[in-house]
């Protein structure tokens, strides 16, 4: 069994170390190219082609470039039809290909343009097909691009409804904030929170030193004005507490039916959004008359 798998290993490595080899081959072509030792980069080039190793077609064009130039810079008889090969073979994988004159001689621009311009009817249907897929391959990445955004955008919606219907009536009317933490305003929040907190315990602080210095239900003389001042602190305090729940309690019942998100993904969901408080009539017997009642559902 070890046996076969290392034979296996070996079998799938093959293929990733050729590709690795000529990659570094063409490196080497090209290098030598680029120095003007043509025949030794031909010779390379022409070896990776016939090998068939060459995986992306960036490599193929590469490759048949440097044969078909080092073909026509050589000084063999056949220097030019073999250079028209190579550079028919460029031009079957990209017909619109063109040298760049800036490191090319204009004499084998203007003999690979020939050799374009002869063959322009065999490579027409090839310049079409190329054309029609890369207008499919955009048309497959806008639609691909498309999808992902209704996606995108179905998530956020959901995440917007799931968010409304997590909030509740009810903590518009409890203190430290909540109602203000329910809608996002964090910083309402604490600062309502902190203001009540501090009042509160003020108060009740105040509450229990008063009674701590009542003695047999009065005060001393010399612990009224004392006991005054902390019975004013008391119901200040106290009166501050209120206050800030009430504010509280304004604050988040104003912000509470905002539309923004939720309304509108309840709105692209088909879903008329819920009412927040429900009212229902309610009328009963009891004995020796009746009962007429109003329910309130939040």
């Amino acid at each position: 069994m070890r046996i076969l798998l290392s034979f296996l290993l070996v079998v799938l490595a093959l293929p990733l170390q050729a590709r690795a080899d000529a990659d570094a081959d063409l490196r080497r072509a090209k290098d030598y190219f680029e120095y003007g030792e043509y025949e030794r980069a031909r010779a390379i080039a022409e070896e990776l082609l016939a090998q068939n190793v060459l995986a992306s077609d960036e490599q193929l064009i590469d490759a048949n470039r440097i044969v078909g130039l080092a073909w026509f810079y050589s000084d063999s008889p056949e220097r030019l039809a073999m250079a028209e090969r190579y550079f028919l073979q460029l031009l079957s994988i990209e017909p619109e290909y063109r040298l760049d004159p800036f490191f090319t001689p204009p004499a084998a621009v203007q003999f690979f343009e020939d050799v374009k311009t002869a063959h322009e009817t065999q490579l027409a249907p090839i310049r079409e097909q190329r054309r029609r897929a890369r207008e499919a391959r955009r048309a497959e990445e806008e639609a691909r691009r498309r999808f992902l955004e209704a996606q995108q955008r179905a998530r956020g919606d959901l995440a917007a409804v799931e968010q409304a219907e997590r909030k509740n009536l009810a903590l518009v009317f409890l203190p430290l904030g909540a109602g203000q933490f329910q809608n996002g305003d964090d910083s309402a929040g604490i600062a309502i929170a902190s203001v009540q907190v501090v009042a509160g315990l003020t108060s009740v602080i105040a509450y229990f030193a008063i009674e701590d210095m009542r003695d047999d239900g009065g005060f001393s003389a010399a612990e009224v004005g004392r006991a005054q001042t902390l019975d004013a602190v008391k119901w200040a305090s106290g009166a501050l507490f209120w206050a800030a729940w009430g504010y509280g309690i304004a604050d988040a019942w104003s912000n509470f039916d905002e539309p923004a998100p939720a309304a509108a993904a309840r709105t692209a969901a088909g879903a008329a959004p819920p009412p927040a408080v429900q009212l229902a009539p309610r009328a009963g017997a009891l004995p020796g008359g009746g009962a007429i009642g109003l329910d309130v559902r939040f």
